[in-house]
């Protein structure tokens, strides 16, 4: 699988990368994942060359972390091991989330005892905190690094306002923000705007959160009737997207698709890796028979790519 240049570090990662949200439990409505399952998916996306795993705290309240703590440990030098802190891993107390220093050690301290590891290789704020500088955080993440417990820094979910803020305070102990993973797809492209280029100008890689939109790019909603799934009711499906001005896209995908010889998801998660600024998209699964689906995808022909293009932007308007 290629690997691409993460930020301005060393550190290459695969183009697709294996998300486990849905590692131990039903977070987001995500189907869950039992140990056994999550075991083959490892070795799974380890075999197809992906190198990157990604999780956060927030994630089961500390489900999944602790899930990958059992079976990485055998498998752990094989992988970049990423996570986050911001949420609130006490339901309804803001103090248990949030970016400020005291969090940030105590947040990364527990995730590396659920993950059982002494280090982190990316680590990043999981969305922006406004009650906290940015000064603050940066040195919290800093500091992390100087002790050896991350890697690599980055963010998810900052807007260009954000991001450049975070990267104009960098510098000295405050270590530069080298990627944000947002979501990015033919369903969702907002980030093209303003986001991408600023991140493609600054250095900084972008890692495409739920590159299937939540698995509507599948076509599995596409009928009247729909299956069981984190979308089966649209209402406050995660992400949230305009399902009904898609309905074009999902059957210019199917057609892109067959003439390739693909899978919609598969021609979806090309499409997403064809973008030559997105350093990897990180993908989910139900399982390991439709993981190893996913991790066969590749970038469509280029004129395809483009009818996508086209496509995606007429219905998104």
């Amino acid at each position: 699988m290629e690997r691409r240049r993460l930020g301005r570090t060393g550190i290459e990662v695969s183009a697709l990368s294996l998300g486990t949200m849905n590692f131990g439990s039903a977070w987001h409505g995500a189907r869950p994942v039992g140990e056994r399952a999550a075991s083959s998916m490892l070795d799974a996306a380890i075999d197809a060359g992906v190198n990157l795993v990604d999780t956060a705290d927030v994630y089961g309240l500390g489900a999944s972390e602790e899930m990958l703590g059992r079976l990485l440990r055998r498998r752990r030098a094989k992988v970049l091991l990423a996570t986050k802190v911001c949420g609130a891993m006490r339901p309804g107390d803001p103090s248990s989330g949030g970016l400020s220093a005291r969090r940030i050690a105590e947040a990364l301290d527990a995730s590396l005892r659920r993950l059982k590891t002494d280090h982190v290789d990316l680590y990043m704020a999981h969305a922006p905190d406004p009650a906290v500088p940015i000064d603050e955080t940066l040195e919290a993440f800093g500091r992390a690094v100087a002790a050896g417990k991350a890697r690599v820094i980055g963010c998810s979910n900052f807007s260009p306002e954000q991001l450049k803020k975070a990267l104009t305070s960098a510098g000295g102990s405050r270590p530069r923000l080298e990627f944000n993973q947002v979501q990015f797809s033919l369903a969702a492209r907002f980030i093209e705007a303003d986001l991408a280029p600023v991140c493609r100008r600054e250095g900084v890689s972008v890692l495409a959160w739920s590159p299937l939109g939540g698995g509507f790019l599948t076509g599995k909603y596409a009928g009247p009737r729909r299956p069981a799934g984190r979308r089966r009711d649209p209402r406050g499906a995660f992400p949230e997207l305009p399902e009904a001005r898609l309905a074009g896209l999902v059957e210019v995908l199917g057609k892109v698709a067959r003439a390739e010889g693909v899978s919609s998801a598969q021609a979806a998660l090309g499409w997403v890796v064809a973008q030559p600024w997105v350093a990897s998209a990180v993908v989910g699964a139900s399982g390991p028979a439709q993981l190893a689906e996913d991790l066969a995808a590749r970038p469509p022909e280029p004129a395809r790519v483009s009818i996508l293009s086209r496509a995606s932007a007429l219905c998104l308007g």
